[in-house]
């Protein structure tokens, strides 16, 4: 057991304590602060807090409530009442004011309202400015009533078997377990390329011959599946914690990341499904490195090995339309679908227990049937520079062959 993981450590460090890996792992990082800058440089534009003025001939703001706060970060404006347009527009003239409304007589009757200014009026504060209107207009309403009316609507949305519901509020928790497939997917190709590239080098450069004077194949090959593991999840740890504590500061400026919760199935998912899919994708990359003769021919092998977990990705709207279809459910039980199903369709109805489980169970046993794979591969393979490996060989070769 030591050897495999002092192998897994050599693997471990080989790969994380290089520059490449360390621009890789900070990309994610630095894009979410470069979209979260844009966000806020947008914001900071789109405001301007400037007083609105406004000529009230109505009456309906003659002793006017206050507008309420806007939601952050987001700025109140001012709303300073004006005599007559005359005075407005004298004060839109020298700045003091960026727009002025007038509300003549009859607005309570026709809602019709002007607004004067010199130059285009931002969102924030003419929503501002409506939503001092508006609570002026309810102040005779009941409370809970007006404070129903001044929310807005709130839009349920329901997926297509029923089985699931939330409010436009909380859309981004339906595409949250999506995106963590994609993500978990593109970690476990990158990082099982590593191990890939590892096994044809060592291939190439002969440094299999010593190594195995000292382990046997079999530890080899397994300190290299736990060292590509762990890369993996280093990644996804380093990555999470990050994006855990932007959305966990976000919530104090963005009201939407108030909503953003993660389901106790997503994290079973990941757990019972998509860690044993990550080991069955680095014993195959494994094997592919120990099958091939040189890099240029095992990333061919690896666009072969990526295509059946695509294909959910491809067939999506199948998933979000009919996610408990047999289509939907077949997918979600095979070895290399079935993870990037599984979360797709975790978005958009209740999993059952049974189909979890038995997912995982398949997943297991693929990640068992590729490490075998892999370590008779690289025994069969690792003497053969310059000659392929074919698959058939490794089912049919006895094992005295390998020699």
């Amino acid at each position: 057991m030591k050897k495999i993981f002092l192998v897994a450590w050599h693997e471990y460090q080989r790969h994380v304590f290089t520059k490449r890996f360390l621009m890789g792992l900070l990309s994610v990082p630095l894009l979410v602060l470069v979209m979260v800058g844009l966000i806020f440089l947008i914001m900071s534009i789109q405001m301007d807090n400037t007083p609105i003025g406004y000529v009230d001939r109505s009456g309906l703001l003659s002793d006017p409530l206050p507008p309420p706060a806007p939601e952050k970060p987001e700025k109140p404006t001012p709303m300073l009442p004006f005599s007559s347009e005359e005075e407005a527009r004298a004060a839109l003239d020298a700045g003091e004011i960026q727009a002025y409304y007038l509300l003549p007589e009859d607005y309570l009757t026709t809602g019709k309202l002007t607004m004067v200014y010199e130059s285009d009026v931002k969102a924030s504060p003419r929503f501002q400015f409506y939503n001092f209107l508006s609570v002026n207009l309810l102040r005779q309403v009941d409370a809970q009533v007006a404070e129903r009316l001044l929310g807005g609507s709130e839009i349920v949305i329901v997926t297509p078997d029923g089985s699931r519901s939330a409010s436009d509020e909380e859309i981004f928790n339906i595409i949250l377990p999506m995106v963590a497939g994609l993500a978990f997917m593109v970690i476990m190709f990158s990082t099982g390329g590593y191990l890939m590239q590892a096994v044809v080098e060592e291939k190439e450069n002969r440094t299999m011959e010593v190594v195995l004077t000292s382990v046997s194949s079999n530890q080899f090959m397994a300190g290299k599946i736990i060292g590509d593991v762990s890369i993996g999840m280093t990644q996804i740890f380093l990555w999470g914690a990050f994006i855990a504590v932007v959305i966990l500061v976000g919530r104090t400026y963005l009201a939407f990341l108030r909503q953003v919760t993660i389901s106790p199935q997503t994290i079973l998912l990941t757990v019972a499904i998509m860690f044993p899919a990550f080991i069955m994708v680095a014993a195959l990359m494994a094997m592919a490195g120990a099958t091939v003769v040189d890099a240029r021919e095992g990333q061919q092998i690896t666009g072969l090995l990526g295509l059946p977990v695509w294909i959910p990705y491809i067939l999506m709207f199948v998933l979000i339309e009919n996610p408990n279809s047999p289509i939907s459910i077949l997918l979600s039980l095979l070895p290399m679908t079935g993870p990037l199903s599984m979360f797709i369709r975790d978005g958009f109805t209740i999993l059952p227990a049974w189909q979890i489980l038995l997912s995982s169970l398949v997943q297991v046993l693929g990640a068992v049937g590729a490490i075998w794979l892999a370590g008779r591969a690289f025994r069969l393979g690792m003497l053969r520079y310059g000659k392929r490996l074919r698959l058939r060989e490794i089912f049919s070769h006895q094992e005295g062959g390998a020699q």
